[in-house]
């Protein structure tokens, strides 16, 4: 059997897996602290010899390309990472050079979020649909968009880095993340919390919390007017940490971009959330081997 290693790569660890022909996942390894690495080469060791071990184990599979979803911005041939405060180890490194000394199989490179959707417009939430726009809701605000299984990268390889788009007195980011969850509570009480406690609390009908939760949902509701326009998407997926409380801002959301939609559009531009979970991205940036 032919299989595709995926590699998702984050602030905080990397998960590996591999995925058949059709976009299934076979199998997923357990993840990787990233606090692990000093050293961008030591990482693409320890991620090398981990898909060795996958393959090996089974004496039917045969490796045919390696996939990676790292933190953008990439350079516009996707072989180099560059600004990533978040993830220092592999700042300004050429991470598809380094890994492809590994293997005698092709490496390919893309975002984290562009692999996101991807993966959730082969085999998650936007499977059967042609154009699948996704974000991610987290620390940061990730935005992709895939056109009959491709993904829209742009004439320099930024396409879709929508997040850092002027909004109000910052970026659409400084609205849409966890950190504005958070300063949405602390607005709204006068209280901090985590992001985890606030999701627990609108749990237990806190209306403080609720509307934390619904003034974000708001603010991603003003992104995606934008989104609709320029793109028209059959579906928009909602990934991320944040997704958890789909239920808690989908209300708010809906209400800010329902009100800009053409009448071609209303009842047709689905918003759903990712059915994938931590595979999704993993799967995605398996598919970038085709």
């Amino acid at each position: 059997m032919q299989v595709r290693a995926g590699i998702d790569i984050g602030g905080t660890k990397v998960r590996i897996g591999l995925v058949d022909e059709a976009g299934a996942l076979i199998l997923l390894a357990d993840k990787i602290p990233m606090s692990r690495f000093e050293k961008g080469d030591d990482l693409m060791q320890v991620i090398a010899d981990k898909i060795k071990s996958l393959v090996e184990a089974n004496a039917d599979y045969e490796l045919v390309g390696v996939g990676v979803g790292a933190p953008g911005p990439l350079n516009d041939t996707h072989e180099i990472v560059m600004e990533t405060p978040n993830t220092p180890v592999i700042q300004n490194y050429p991470l598809v050079e380094r890994l492809q000394a590994h293997f005698d199989v092709p490496v390919k490179m893309n975002n984290d979020a562009n692999v996101f959707v991807l993966g959730e417009a082969i085999s998650g939430a936007g499977k059967g649909e042609a154009l699948v726009y996704g974000i991610t809701l987290g620390t940061g605000y990730g935005h992709g968009f895939v056109w009959d299984g491709r993904i829209l990268s742009g004439a320099h390889g930024t396409a879709t880095e929508y997040g850092l788009a002027p909004y109000n007195e910052g970026t659409f980011e400084d609205y849409a993340s966890g950190p504005a969850l958070e300063r949405n509570y602390v607005n709204i009480s006068g209280e901090t919390r985590t992001g985890l406690q606030i999701f627990k609390l609108a749990e237990a009908g806190d209306p403080n919390a609720l509307s934390a939760w619904s003034l974000l949902g708001r603010s991603v509701g003003h992104s995606l007017v934008y989104v609709n326009h320029l793109l028209d998407p059959g579906i928009i997926v909602i990934g991320g940490s944040l997704a958890a409380g789909f239920d808690f801002f989908i209300d708010s959301l809906r209400e800010v971009v329902d009100a800009h939609l053409f009448e071609n559009q209303k009842g047709r531009i689905r918003i759903e959330p990712a059915e994938l979970g931590d595979a999704a991205p993993v799967i995605g940036s398996a598919l970038l081997i085709t």
